[in-house]
């Protein structure tokens, strides 16, 4: 992996029980769990149709490449320029040389 082409802050969310309503259900939100530098990757950008809402909607699919960590999971979310994504899947580069992180938005 390169230094040099890492030049863009990622924020990775989780979502965190943080207490309980009137009902006692569980009550969730999201919170920064760590920032690291990453290495953006544009994969495709498609425009897709809703049905429910009868609106077209854009699908951004992008990869970010960073130092490796052994606990991020696909129930996490990554956080780039203002935009969310939700992480579809992730890969091990070299023996625990960086993280491959295949995320998607929709907006």
């Amino acid at each position: 992996m390169r230094i040099g082409t890492m030049n863009r802050r990622l924020l990775i969310v989780r979502r965190v029980e943080t207490g309980t309503d009137l009902l006692n259900s569980p009550v969730f939100e999201w919170q920064t769990w760590r920032t690291v530098w990453a290495e953006k990757i544009h994969k495709k950008e498609n425009e897709q149709f809703s049905p429910d809402l009868h609106q077209r909607y854009a699908v951004r699919l992008v990869i970010f490449r960073i130092r490796y960590l052994a606990d991020i999971s696909e129930v996490d979310r990554v956080e780039c320029e203002g935009v969310t994504y939700d992480i579809k899947g992730l890969r091990e580069l070299g023996f625990r040389d960086g993280t491959e992180i295949t995320a998607e938005s929709q907006s």
